[in-house]
C-alpha cells in the first residue's frame, strides 16, 4: 500500500509540475486575443500572420491549456461532477464509486481514446498535414500531438486517483488517511 501511495505522489507531483508550467500559456493566450482583438480594430496585420492564423493559435493555445490541465484537475478533485449522487455518501462509500467508476469507465474510455489519439496525431505528421485555410497555421501535427499527451497525462491521472482510493479503502488507517482526496480548490 505505502508503494501505491507513493507512485501515486510521484504522478500528482509530475502532473502539478506539469500544469504549473504549461499555465504560462494562459498569459500567451491573452496577448495573442488582445493582439487579435487590436490588429482588427485598427486594421493593421503583418504580412503572412493576418487574422485567421492568430485565431487557430487561439484555439491551440485553448486546447493545449485544457489538455495539459485535465489529469492535474482530476487528481485535484476539481472537475465537474455530479454530486447529486455521491454528496450524501460516507468518503468510504465514494471511494467505492469512485473505484467502480474508474475501473467501468475510465480506464476503458482513456486508454481507447489515448490509443486513436497517437495515430490521429501520426497521420497527420506523416502527411505533413497543416490548416484547410490557405493562410493558415503548418504543422497541425503539434496540436494533435497534445492532444495524445493530454491524454496520456490523464491515464496517469486515473492511475493514481485510483491508487489512493485503493488505500483509502484496503491500507492501514495512517495511509488511508494520507490518501484521503484534497479538498477541492486547494
Amino acid at each position: 500500500m505505502r508503494a501505491l501511495l507513493s507512485v501515486s505522489d510521484a504522478i500528482d507531483y509530475a502532473l502539478g509540475r506539469i500544469a504549473y508550467v504549461f499555465g504560462w500559456l494562459f498569459l500567451v493566450l491573452v496577448a495573442v486575443i488582445c493582439w487579435d482583438i487590436l490588429t482588427r480594430k485598427i486594421g493593421f496585420q503583418l504580412p503572412g500572420f493576418g487574422s485567421t492564423p492568430v485565431q487557430e493559435l487561439e484555439w491551440h493555445l485553448h486546447g493545449m491549456l485544457f489538455l495539459f490541465w485535465l489529469g492535474y484537475a482530476y487528481i485535484r478533485n476539481v472537475h465537474v461532477r455530479i454530486d447529486v449522487f455521491t454528496g450524501h455518501k460516507t468518503p468510504r462509500q465514494q471511494a467505492k464509486l469512485e473505484v467502480f467508476g474508474i475501473l467501468i469507465f475510465a480506464i476503458p474510455y482513456s486508454l481507447v481514446a489515448t490509443y486513436y489519439a497517437f495515430f490521429f496525431a501520426e497521420v497527420s505528421f506523416l502527411q505533413n498535414e497543416s490548416s484547410d485555410a490557405p493562410n493558415g497555421l503548418s504543422n497541425r501535427w503539434l496540436i494533435k500531438s497534445c492532444l495524445f499527451l493530454g491524454l496520456v497525462l490523464l491515464d496517469f491521472a486515473v492511475a493514481s486517483v485510483l491508487f489512493r482510493k485503493l488505500v483509502m479503502l484496503f491500507g492501514p488507517p495512517d495511509l488511508a488517511a494520507r490518501a484521503a482526496p484534497p479538498v477541492a480548490g486547494h
